[in-house]
This record gives C-alpha cells, sequence and structure tokens, in this order.
C-alpha cells in the first residue's frame, strides 16, 4: 500500500474453504486488533463469505514501514476449529515530507582573500521519504547576478565555492536564498547571510600638499612645508596608520588630525645646545631629500612610502669675506699715476643678487 492510500480504502483478502456444511462450514473470520485496519466480512448470494481489509486510518511510511496482521477463518463446529493466514503489508513512499534544511539561516565567514575555487561552505537538507522522493537538488533561488557570478553552488553536494574576487573593500556583506527540490516537486528554502572579513591587503597611501617649496632658509622653526594625508582602504587595526621620517634633517612630523600630519621645520640648537639657532642653511646643503614611510597595524605590517626633495631658498645671510683680513702694500714713490699697487678679491657664500659685491 502506498502511505497516501485514503483511509475507507478496501483490499479484497478473498476466502477460505472448509469441506464441512452447514453449522461446522466456516462461519466468520476474525483480524488481530489493530487501530489502522478493520475487517469487514461480505457474504455472496451462494452463501461464501468473503473478507476485505480496510483502512482506518492513514499510514506513515516514516513512522512504520512494515505491519504484520493475522487473519483467522472459524467454523461453527464443537469444538470449534479455525485456519490463519498471514497478511504481511508493506508501506510504498509517497511525497508527502518536503526536504528540511538543517538551518534556518547560514552565517557564514569568509577572508577576502579566499582563493578563487575554494570552498567556501555547504548547505544541507534532509528529507524523510525514499527514492527519488528524497533525492534533494540545491540551487539558488534569490540571489543576484553579480554576486552569482562571485559564488557557485553544486545541485548535488550543495557544495558553496568561491569563483571570483571578494574584496571587503568593494563590498562587506552578501545576502542570498537556496531551494532544496526532491524528486517530487517539494521545496525548503533557507537564507545565506556572508560577512567578508578584511586582510591585510592594502599598503598605506600618502598623498603630499606642498605648502612651501623652494623654503626660504631664514624661515623660522615649525613653519609648515607640507601637509601629509595618509590613507589604509582596510580596516580595523590593519587601517591604522602611523608615519615616520628619516632623522638627522631639519624637519619633523607632527600630527595634525586623524591620519593627517605637517610636516614643519625643526629647531635647531647651536653647539653649545643653549639658544635657538637657524634651522636651515641653503650654504651648507642647497636640498634635503627625505623619505616619509607610513606603517599600518596589521601583521605583518604593510609600508608606504612618499619621498619629498625640499630646495632650500636664498637669503641674504652671508656679508662679503675677504680673501685676506689686512693687506700690506709697498709702493715706490715714483710710481706713475694709474698704476694698480694691489687687488682685492672678496667672496659671498650668497647666490644670485645676495652674492653680487661692489667694492668701495
Amino acid at each position: 500500500m502506498i502511505e497516501s492510500t485514503p483511509p475507507g480504502t478496501r483490499f479484497p483478502l478473498g476466502s477460505g474453504r472448509d469441506p464441512d456444511i452447514g453449522v461446522n462450514s466456516l462461519q466468520n473470520y476474525e483480524l488481530t486488533p489493530n487501530p489502522l485496519f478493520s475487517l469487514l466480512v461480505r457474504e455472496s448470494p451462494d452463501g461464501t463469505k468473503h473478507a476485505e481489509l480496510v483502512l482506518e486510518k492513514i499510514l506513515d511510511r516514516e513512522k512504520q514501514r512494515n505491519h504484520n496482521l493475522i487473519l483467522t477463518a472459524v467454523d461453527g463446529g464443537d469444538p470449534v476449529r479455525s485456519g490463519t493466514a498471514q497478511i504481511k503489508i508493506n508501506v510504498t513512499d509517497a511525497n508527502d515530507n518536503p526536504p528540511v534544511f538543517t538551518k534556518e539561516i547560514y552565517k557564514v565567514r569568509l577572508m577576502e582573500n579566499l582563493p578563487e575555487g575554494s570552498l567556501a561552505f555547504q548547505v544541507k537538507a534532509t528529507d524523510n521519504d525514499e527514492g527519488t522522493n528524497a533525492e534533494i537538488t540545491y540551487s539558488f533561488s534569490d540571489i543576484a547576478k553579480s554576486v552569482r557570478q562571485l559564488f557557485t553552488l553544486d545541485p548535488r553536494t550543495g557544495d558553496v565555492k568561491v569563483t571570483g574576487p571578494l574584496d571587503y573593500e568593494e563590498r562587506k556583506y552578501y545576502e542570498m536564498s537556496v531551494e532544496g527540490k526532491d524528486g517530487g516537486g517539494l521545496t525548503a528554502h533557507a537564507k545565506v547571510h556572508i560577512n567578508i572579513i578584511d586582510v591585510n591587503d592594502h599598503a598605506p597611501i600618502l598623498s603630499l600638499l606642498h605648502i612651501l617649496n623652494p623654503i626660504p632658509e631664514d624661515s623660522v622653526p615649525r613653519t609648515v612645508v607640507a601637509v601629509i594625508n595618509v590613507r589604509d582602504k582596510d580596516s580595523g587595526e590593519n587601517g591604522e596608520v602611523s608615519c615616520k621620517m628619516d632623522e638627522n634633517l631639519p624637519f619633523r612630523l607632527e600630527i595634525s588630525s586623524e591620519n593627517t600630519y605637517k610636516l614643519i621645520i625643526a629647531s635647531a640648537l647651536d653647539r653649545e645646545n643653549l639658544v635657538l639657532a637657524k634651522a636651515l642653511d641653503r650654504e651648507e646643503a642647497a636640498f634635503h631629500e627625505l623619505v616619509l614611510r607610513a606603517s599600518d597595524g596589521g601583521d605583518p605590517a604593510l609600508t608606504g612610502t612618499a619621498p619629498i626633495c625640499v630646495t632650500g631658498l636664498d637669503a641674504n645671510d652671508n656679508a662679503p669675506v675677504f680673501s685676506q683680513s689686512e693687506y700690506t702694500v709697498r709702493v715706490p714713490e715714483n710710481v706713475p699715476l694709474g698704476s694698480v699697487l694691489v687687488t682685492v678679491t672678496a667672496t659671498d657664500a650668497d647666490e644670485g643678487l645676495n652674492g653680487h659685491m661692489k667694492y668701495g
């Protein structure tokens, strides 16, 4: 019997035979007491009695797939004689159970650097039916086209693999629905929530805004030379950046705001470390090459660099200097008028007009 057989259905069991006659012949049938089945005895016009098995309640193969009953035929003699027959009922499957997913919502966390072709997760559904009625086929039922390019679902195993690049900075969360359909057409649905986890895959990027370049060499300490903005697309510690520069230079970095720094002229001390001296000296160094380095908080940390070349602009801070501090000339008294007695020379460390000299 198929388990979808409606109650009230009758199954003929045939009739017994008894060679006796009258009351000594077959008089009735009896059935093992059972809540699912009853016995109906019908009598033909010729007096032959036939037994029919009647289904009283709905069958459920998933609860009990086999039923064993005993049919007894009795006569009316004294003593009473009887005969028995076994009734073996095999309940066959009907597609009366839909698939059931192991979870209503699958919550998945995936690293954004998961290689393409990797198994991301698996969905699983079960079906209490058997045979083709229990064979489940999986498919995406509600998914954007752009997401379908990133994930594939094996219709037989429920394995979901990554087939495109995941990028936390581009998209942090995906949601989709999965359908499980059995061989009889019954379906079940489950939600999938995918959170993409950030990895440290972006190095800091430095952007420079030159405020003053070239720099007058007589600029006072703390003069702003440039503003540096540092950006890192990663999140959390992976996106936390710090900026440093080469030491032993007449500049230093100062934090202006979050991820923004100022490159300023440093204060310099004289040799006795007593008073502030000029920080820049074009005559000593006409330009300065420095490298800014920004590192993030990832493990391992990624670093971005930006070179800066700062040119000094001359100031008239050097007086002319004669080649000698004193010139001694011996002149004969009869030297002709207009004769050159001595040539004096002076130099000026400044450049341009600041280095042009006049003698007087």
